[in-house]
């Protein structure tokens, strides 16, 4: 059997089956590299099995050909554009190993990139959560290249945010311990910019309420040079993103201030909202976003993550649900652990409900759902944990776990 012949059996769709076909066709791979890639290609088949499993069971085989063609393929129409004659050259011209290797890279600095806009010091994945990564963005269901781009996208955007959130703390002199939405810090930043004469400092509930008065009237333009002078010591890369962000609250944020339509929950200020005094500040300004106002199976998600020990989120991947339930399993479930989050984080008013929530309802139900305890009823696999986890949770995974 051909190459381009088992290629194309397991999916003709994927761009390295594409590129190669073509440089054949046109004479740009040559029949001594066709048989280079041959080798190759059997090559980094094993060493990806063995990698993600063992290249002695002929299933961990099978599913490495279909890895290797997801990485070379995700590179390959990276690199080209979507381009098969330059996936061809670049066929002909490079290893299949480095095409591999580089289509691994790119996965690798997708999961690098945040997910959300909270101005926390994260350090750098651990290579378990890599190997995880690229386990579900390379398998049968693998990532396409406009996701991809979508994805890469969408993180950078999001750390563009959390580059200029953190140089704004500092410049606005934000307490290390306070818990701030970058979103949030940008918005105040710019509505302090300007409001005409305001000072440059953080305000309370009470300021904020001038600044809004001082932006209204119709009178009130953009001031460039008030801009300028406070960017003025900033790198040239954070300049760039205040500028987006100043064109986008001139756009989307000025014209709800001035009709009163303006969301005060989009804004940080010092001491907290006094509208909503019983709340702490973290609880006033990420209550309703990280529980999606009130939603129950992102509760459940959230109490999990906490009783387990995970990295709090609102929904789990397939990944992190199984981190989850095997952390489960090994030390149980941590009241205390709970019934602290619910103190720094849930609203006053619904605290009892839900301490009574997880201690007498959905503690004992998920605890027997995903131990793994009846011998004369295993759950090797987690299959009636994921089953569980989706019926009651907030997860991103479809189909039969």
């Amino acid at each position: 059997m051909t190459i381009s012949t088992t290629l194309t059996a397991f999916d003709s769709r994927r761009f390295f089956d594409k590129a190669f076909v073509y440089g054949v066709q046109h004479g740009i791979i040559s029949a001594e590299r066709q048989t280079t890639i041959q080798t190759d290609l059997a090559k980094g088949m094993v060493q990806i099995a063995n990698y993600f499993g063992t290249a002695y069971l002929r299933p961990d085989l099978e599913l490495a050909i279909i890895r290797i063609t997801n990485l070379i393929s995700i590179y390959l129409e990276d690199h080209a554009q979507g381009d098969v004659q330059i996936g061809a050259q670049s066929l002909q011209n490079n290893s299949l190993l480095s095409h591999s290797k580089q289509g691994a890279d790119m996965l690798r600095r997708l999961h690098a990139m945040p997910k959300e806009t909270l101005l926390l010091q994260h350090g750098p994945a651990s290579s378990d959560e890599q190997q995880s990564f690229l386990n579900e963005m390379s398998g049968e269901t693998q990532i396409s290249w406009p996701d991809y781009q979508a994805q890469l996208a969408r993180g950078q955007a999001i750390q563009n945010l959390l580059d200029l959130g953190f140089w704004l703390a500092k410049k606005l002199q934000l307490a290390s311990e306070e818990i701030c939405d970058a979103e949030q810090l940008i918005n105040t930043a710019m509505l302090l910019i300007l409001a005409p004469k305001a000072a440059i400092k953080l305000p309370k509930r009470s300021e904020f309420d001038a600044l809004i008065k001082a932006v209204k009237p119709k009178k009130v333009s953009e001031n460039p040079e008030r801009f300028a002078l406070f960017f003025s010591d900033a790198p040239k890369k954070i300049e760039q993103i205040a500028q987006k962000e100043m064109a986008r609250f001139i756009a989307q944020e000025w014209p709800k201030i001035r009709n009163n339509s303006f969301n005060l929950a989009h804004y940080y200020l010092k001491g907290g909202i006094d509208a909503i005094s019983e709340y702490d500040e973290a609880i006033a300004k990420n209550w309703q976003r990280i529980s999606h106002n009130d939603d129950n199976s992102v509760i459940a998600t959230l109490f999990l993550l906490v009783a387990t020990g995970q990295p709090v989120k609102s929904a789990m991947l397939k990944r992190e649900a199984s981190a989850m339930v095997q952390a489960l399993r090994e030390h149980g479930l941590n009241d205390a652990a709970v019934i602290e989050f619910i103190e720094h984080h849930v609203p006053v008013e619904l605290r009892e409900e839900l301490t009574d929530f997880w201690l007498n309802d959905l503690k004992e139900d998920a605890d027997t759902a995903l131990a793994n305890k009846d011998p004369e009823f295993p759950d090797l696999y987690m299959e009636r944990a994921f089953k569980y986890l989706q019926n009651n949770c907030n997860t991103t995974w479809k189909g039969r776990s």
